[in-house]
């Protein structure tokens, strides 16, 4: 949800580098929260590596689940 929260937040499309970061919006795209397209791995002499992953839409049920699990500190009591 933080990441939704993030990226909510930010001018689209936004580009996320960070490999758990991009694993992250795997599955906010399997939950139907945002659009976004996501490369698959890049094999290298020793390892993977990840490319950045561009999400370009908070879908309308990404939105509404921001308004049903707000932060605590936007909750009221």
């Amino acid at each position: 949800m933080n990441l939704l929260r993030d990226l909510a937040s930010q001018e689209l499309p936004v580009e996320i580098s960070d490999a758990g970061h991009v694993d992250a919006v795997r599955i906010l795209i399997a939950a139907g929260l945002v659009v976004a397209m996501v490369p698959r791995p890049v094999r290298t002499k020793n390892r993977f590596e990840q490319p950045p992953a561009t999400v370009t839409k908070v879908t309308r049920l990404g939105k509404q689940m921001l308004q049903r699990f707000p932060r605590r500190d936007e909750r009221t009591s």
